[in-house]
């Protein structure tokens, strides 16, 4: 098996895009196409980031048989994993607090209850889009969404915006409560199920 091969199924085995790995290593996507297809070879120093974000040992990643490059100076792999471990951190708390926040905002603007403060409910409201929005960037570099978590994430959106409304309630509290209800199982099971492993916060352990 080719470097380029190793590359490509270990990218996809992680289910990493190309954009992804680009991003992180600083290099454009179509550097990235031509090392899997065997066209260009990564530098020294890339090599080594590369092994580091696909979570392999260098001499897995270029072949028992190779001799592993001298990286040029850099960041240390550790005080890479670290910066890389709260980005991570960063990520999958502000995903599941935007939820959060986009579920407080659009409660208290829309049911009525606190009429006074629409400012207020607002604000908290556009904070959370804006967590939202920021997660959704890196998420999708990272990877492509799976069919149960568009399903999921559709199922949080219906119970926060529309389900309210279709609750045949006089009480909007009631309704708002029980619309908060239903939201839970489907914020958690995104949380559990992707969120947690698009964005891992432990520290990787080395293969073999």
């Amino acid at each position: 098996m080719t470097l380029g091969e190793r590359i490509k199924d270990r990218r996809t085995a992680l289910g990493l895009s190309q954009e992804y790995v680009a991003d992180q290593l600083g290099i454009s996507r179509q550097a990235v196409a031509k090392w899997e297809t065997g066209k260009s070879r990564p530098s020294a120093a890339n090599l080594v980031s590369l092994a580091e974000l696909l979570e392999v040992s260098l001499s897995q990643l270029t072949g028992a048989e190779a001799e592993e490059p001298s990286p040029e100076p850099r960041q240390s792999l550790p005080e890479e994993r670290e910066k890389a471990r709260k980005k991570n951190a960063r990520m999958l708390v502000g995903r599941f607090f935007g939820m959060i926040l986009v579920n407080a905002g659009w409660d208290g603007y829309s049911s009525g209850l606190y009429a006074d403060l629409p400012a207020y409910w607002l604000a908290i409201l556009a904070a959370g889009l804006l967590l939202v929005f920021r997660t959704s960037l890196d998420m999708v570099k990272r990877r492509r969404m799976e069919g149960p978590q568009v399903a999921l994430g559709a199922g949080l959106m219906i119970s926060i915006f529309f389900l309210p409304g279709w609750i045949p309630s006089s009480n909007p509290g009631f309704r708002y409560f029980l619309s908060d209800v239903a939201a839970i199982p489907f914020l958690c099971a995104l949380n559990l199920k992707y969120w947690r492993h698009i964005w891992p916060v432990k520290e990787p352990v080395p293969p073999g």
